[in-house]
């Protein structure tokens, strides 16, 4: 029985022909090619015309591999071993076609999953450059609007408190509005681009919950009635009245939500709701979700509307509020999910896990955490305080100047170049410096690092403000290591400015 099957194996794999030194066929198995004895070998097929001019030389036997043969190229792949037996050439020929072709595709596999893999790495790369391009383009253009935005500002406030018509105030409104919502937009991009690189870190506080919700009711039902829709705004009474979280990037989030609904909606109405989902020890669960009758999202647009500068059709805005409102809840651990149906509405909502306070007294906390849009008060004091102004740009010079001027409080020295800082402030006497970070020749925290090694007591410990372009906190924490007291990121108001300077006066 296996001899049977070894020679059914061999006959299937192996075939042996005899010839003589010429190459004329003495005798064959027939098993894999067809041969005729007396024939020359080159005959049954080319590859074997050069066989016995091979086997003249001294070698006993020569082997071939992975030899093509058959009437068909790719046929028949074989190994092909000849041997020198009694003045005659034995040829073996082993039939390895389904070797070859397994190796083959296997070698194949492999060189497709390397091309894949290079292919993978490139596209990671391509898509790392891309986004590095994005971040620092973004980064450097906020960086380059906010000169302007803060001079508009200065203006705009200046202007308000001059003697204006009926008409000039309702152009001056416009202005202001249009001012705000551009400085949102910038902070928008910065936040984007924060959120990108991972430098965006959440400062959560314990804030007035109720407070909270007040304040979205009023300003979107204000918002919907401009545009002819209903607003409605729904919490659980069961919230807790007090909770722990950042309130600047949940307040982003909700009115980013909020107005993406506004602005997609032509008719019908926008509802925001807050519902418990659970509450356990000191931590609380809850969904926010926002509703509207809008023109809906189509179902091949619901992945990519997430991301930065997407827009469905044409509307005003950077297309950033969606992205940002993703990449904040990412920090909370929390996702955006959507329902939509076109031309009927969307649904977006999130769950996101918060604080709050088991024992508190709310007076306390509403005193401590209670936000104020007061001006700040002018000083009454008589004295007049020196002031050193150091700004390179023209236009943020004329703006500041006036600023302080309209207070009646200051006295001002104005310098251009980071140069001669050093020259005024040794020669001449300063209550407070007001200093651009970013100067011609040296920089504003280099300035501050040099004041604050000084040996004069009364140099080294003058208050100094720094103002910025620059808004990450790295960067902040760094100037005022260098000894800067306060730092401001442009675009700040005048108030703001001029309250941080009496507090530091004081």
């Amino acid at each position: 029985m296996l001899k049977r099957y070894k020679e059914e194996f061999h006959g299937r794999k192996f075939q042996f022909i005899l010839t003589d030194l010429k190459g004329v066929v003495l005798e064959s198995d027939q098993h894999l090619l067809a041969v005729k004895e007396k024939e020359l070998i080159g005959d049954v097929h080319p590859f074997f015309f050069s066989l016995p001019e091979i086997m003249q030389g001294d070698e006993r036997t020569t082997s071939f591999h992975c030899v093509q043969l058959g009437d068909r190229t790719g046929e028949l792949t074989t190994d092909i071993t000849v041997e020198k037996v009694d003045k005659r050439l034995l040829v073996i020929i082993e039939n390895l076609t389904d070797h070859y072709l397994s190796y083959q595709s296997i070698a194949q596999s492999r060189n497709e999953s390397i091309i894949d893999s290079e292919l993978i790495l490139l596209k990671n790369h391509e898509l790392q450059e891309r986004e590095r391009f994005k971040n620092e383009f973004i980064q450097n253009f906020s960086h380059e609007l906010r000169n302007p935005l803060t001079n508009i500002i200065a203006l705009t406030n200046i202007l308000q408190r001059s003697n204006l018509n009926e008409e000039q105030t309702g152009i001056l409104e416009v202005l202001k509005g249009s001012t705000s919502n551009l400085k949102l937009m910038l902070e928008d991009i910065l936040s984007l681009a924060m959120i990108s690189k991972g430098k965006l870190a959440l400062n959560p506080t314990v804030f007035n919950f109720r407070q909270f919700i007040e304040f979205i009711r009023l300003t979107y039902t204000t918002r919907a009635q401009e545009k002819g829709l209903a607003f409605a705004l729904t919490a659980d009474e069961k919230i807790p009245e007090y909770i722990e979280g950042d309130r600047l990037r949940m307040l982003q989030i909700v009115t980013n939500l909020c107005d993406n609904a506004i602005k997609y909606t032509e008719k019908g109405k926008v509802a925001l709701y807050i519902a418990l989902n659970q509450k356990r020890a000191n931590t609380i669960n809850l969904r926010f979700g926002v509703k509207d009758t809008g023109q809906g999202i189509p179902e091949e647009k619901l992945e990519t509307v997430l991301e930065s500068f997407e827009q469905l059709g044409k509307s005003e805005g950077a297309g950033l509020g969606l992205a940002i409102v993703k990449g904040l809840l990412a920090l909370m651990n929390a996702q955006i999910k959507i329902q939509s149906i076109e031309n009927e509405g969307s649904h977006f909502y999130f769950d996101v896990t918060l604080k709050y306070p088991l024992h508190h007294q709310s007076t306390l906390l509403t005193s401590k955490h209670a936000v104020t849009h007061t001006s700040p008060k002018i000083s009454k004091t008589p004295k007049k305080f020196k002031v050193l102004l150091v700004e390179d740009n023209e236009h943020v010079q004329t703006s500041l100047l006036k600023t302080l001027i309209d207070t009646g409080d200051f006295f001002i020295d104005l310098v251009g170049d980071g140069a001669l800082v050093m020259q005024e402030i040794v020669n001449k006497h300063y209550d407070i410096v007001l200093m651009d970070v970013n100067l011609p020749n040296i920089t504003g925290d280099q300035l501050a690092k040099v004041i604050r090694g000084l040996p004069f007591k009364n140099i080294k410990k003058i208050p100094i403000i720094g103002i910025t372009a620059n808004s990450y906190k790295e960067q902040i924490k760094a100037y005022k290591k260098a000894g800067m007291n306060i730092v401001l990121s442009k675009p700040f108001d005048d108030v703001e400015l001029i309250k941080t300077m009496y507090k530091l006066l004081r």
